[in-house]
This record gives structure tokens, C-alpha cells and sequence, in this order.
């Protein structure tokens, strides 16, 4: 049975995206200096922010709304476009940089060979995202027509726990589709939505304690190796679920002005990932090899990255890509 989102749903959805790019940003922040608690806070991080897009992905996505070729045209438009535009200009700008300053991903042969065949190797390893993204939903459409959903999360599950996910090409799509499912699931389930989805503190904290009871299981106990995965799905889908439910508190909070910003900033969440790293390591290199020999606190360090890693692709959207043709359906993939 189709679900339709109405507008309240979506304005959640965008202060989720608000608060879940503000997390990559801050995760993507790691110079060799950082303390042990800023690894900490990362490790924390990574075990649920890109899970929480992808589970996004699913919870948007409307089966059946259009022919599968329609989407697959959509998605080519919305997802390929923008991931040819911006490993072009990244592949000018890192190779142009690699020559005065060291880079973490420079250009090279095999870094660009990486981009069409696994791009967490390549030079712009961000866009692994906008890849396995694209792969889900063009191979998801076709599984759903013969299998049920609950069928597909379990199966994926499995998959990845017996065989692993370490492959070329398909590797980080097969690891992510089970939160794209599960995000799928709770769009068309409307009770198990109602019994994990709410804005008071009992659906904010118990998903909040939930994980972290079973993030500190997974860092300090041994787990089977065959569940080593659902453990990592678990954990993903219960970090997801809490900055869903904190996202709908916020929504409810009307005094609080700073909603629309956050709910802005989860507008923009594409260009802010995948342009972040671009200002984000000019203040790392910037304060950690021009200014070595200048004693500044790491925490200030880490903030004003933080900050240009969010602000400056925001303002570059608003204020430039969105006012041109071209750049909207090349660089945005939007119409």
C-alpha cells in the first residue's frame, strides 16, 4: 500500500538531513593531532551517519510512483550528473593543490581508476555515496517486484554476514541497502512508524540509550563474526532513529527559530557533503602546515572547520548554483 508524505513529514526530514550533514562534517574533521576524545566522538559518529541518509533515501522513496525507467532517468539526472561534475572539478582543484601542499587523496592514476570501480579508493572518496545510492535504487525497484520487503532486509542482512561486502563496483551499495530498506519499511508500515517514530522524550531517549548500550557492547566484547554485521545494522538503524525522533521534537518546538536553519542546512545536505572537504581541509592545512609553528587550541582549529565545512558549500548553493541553468542540473542535479 502507497504512503504519501505530506509537508509536515518532509520539514522533519530536512532538519534530520540538517543535523546528519552537520555529523559528517564534524567526523570528516580527523588531522594526526586530534585528542582522543575527538576519535572517540568520530567512532561514535561514523556508526550511524551515513546510515541515517541512506535510511532517509528509503523512507522517501515511493514504490511504484514511477516506471522504472522514469526513475532510472531521474536518478541518473539527480545522482550521475553531479557525480561526473564534481570529480571533474575536484580532479582540476586536488591536482592543481597536490602540487604546493600534501594532500590525503591526491590525484593519480589509480586514484582516478578508483572513482568508476570503488571510490572510497579514489581521489574524491565522498562520492562512494552518491555511487551506491545510485546502484540501490536502480537494483531495488526490480527486487521488490518479486520479493516482499521483510524478506529483502532479511536477506540483505544474511548476505552481507556470510559473504561480506568487499567488492568492486557493488561493495558499499549490497553493505547500505539494509538501511535503505529499513527506511522503506517504516514508510510503508504504518504501525511499526507510530511504535518507533514520536517526538517525546520516551521515542528520544530510548533509542538514544539503546545505542549506546550496544555501541559499548560492540567496541568492548567479542561478537560472532556472523554478527558482527547485524550488529552494525542494529546500532546504524537506532542512531538513525534517534535523530529522527529528535528532529520531530524539534519540528514541535516552536520558539525554537534555529529549526529553520538546521531544516535549511538538511536542504543543501548534498552539496555541503560533497563539497565540505574542499574548505574543511583548507583550514586543517591552513592552521596544521602554513601556520605549524603558531600554537592554536585544537578545539578552535576544529571549529572553524566545521564551520567553513558547513557555511561556505551552503552559501555557495543559495547564493551560485542555484541561480544558473547549467549549474543546477550539472553540479545539483536538479531541474
Amino acid at each position: 500500500m502507497k504512503k504519501e508524505i505530506d509537508q509536515n513529514q518532509i520539514d522533519w526530514v530536512f532538519i534530520a538531513k540538517g543535523i546528519g550533514i552537520c555529523l559528517v562534517v564534524i567526523g570528516h574533521f580527523h588531522p594526526e593531532s586530534s585528542p582522543e576524545y575527538w576519535s572517540n566522538l568520530r567512532d561514535i559518529i561514523y556508526s550511524f551517519h551515513m546510515p541515517l541518509f541512506f535510511l532517509l533515501s528509503g523512507y522517501l522513496y515511493n514504490h511504484g510512483k514511477y516506471s522504472y525507467a522514469d526513475l532510472v532517468k531521474a536518478k541518473t539526472k539527480r545522482l550521475l550528473y553531479p557525480f561526473i561534475s564534481i570529480a571533474a572539478i575536484f580532479l582540476l582543484i586536488k591536482y592543481a593543490a597536490g602540487i604546493f601542499v600534501k594532500l590525503e587523496h591526491p590525484v593519480q592514476i589509480e586514484s582516478i581508476y578508483s572513482l568508476l570501480t570503488n571510490p572510497v579508493n579514489s581521489y574524491m572518496p565522498l562520492l562512494w555515496f552518491v555511487y551506491a545510492l545510485f546502484l540501490i535504487f536502480t537494483v531495488y525497484p526490480l527486487l521488490k517486484l518479486y520479493m516482499d520487503v521483510y524478506l529483502l532486509f532479511a536477506l540483505f542482512i544474511a548476505i552481507n554476514s556470510i559473504i561480506g561486502n568487499d567488492y568492486l563496483v557493488f561493495g558499499s551499495a549490497l553493505a547500505n541497502i539494509p538501511f535503505f530498506i529499513f527506511g522503506a519499511i517504516l514508510r510503508e508500515n504504518s504501525e511499526l512508524s507510530k511504535r518507533l517514530v514520536g517526538a517525546n522524550c520516551y521515542y528520544i531517549l530510548v533509542p538514544l540509550l539503546l545505542f549506546i548500550t550496544f555501541h559499548y557492547l560492540s567496541n568492548y566484547f567479542s561478537i560472532h563474526q556472523y554478527l558482527v554485521y547485524a550488529t552494525k545494522v542494529l546500532i546504524g538503524v537506532l542512531g538513525s532513529i534517534f535523530v529522527i525522533n529528535l528532529s520531530h521534537a524539534i519540528l514541535k518546538l516552536s520558539t525554537f527559530k534555529a529549526k529553520d536553519v538546521i531544516a535549511e542546512i538538511g536542504c543543501y545536505s548534498m552539496t555541503i557533503y560533497l563539497l565540505h572537504t574542499l574548505f574543511e581541509s583548507t583550514v586543517r592545512i591552513g592552521f596544521l602546515q602554513v601556520l605549524k609553528n603558531v600554537q592554536v587550541p585544537f578545539e578552535l582549529i576544529a571549529f572553524m572547520a566545521v564551520l567553513c565545512g558547513v557555511m561556505f558549500p551552503f552559501i555557495i548553493e543559495k547564493q551560485l548554483l542555484r541561480k544558473f541553468r547549467a549549474t543546477k542540473k550539472f553540479i545539483l542535479g536538479i531541474s
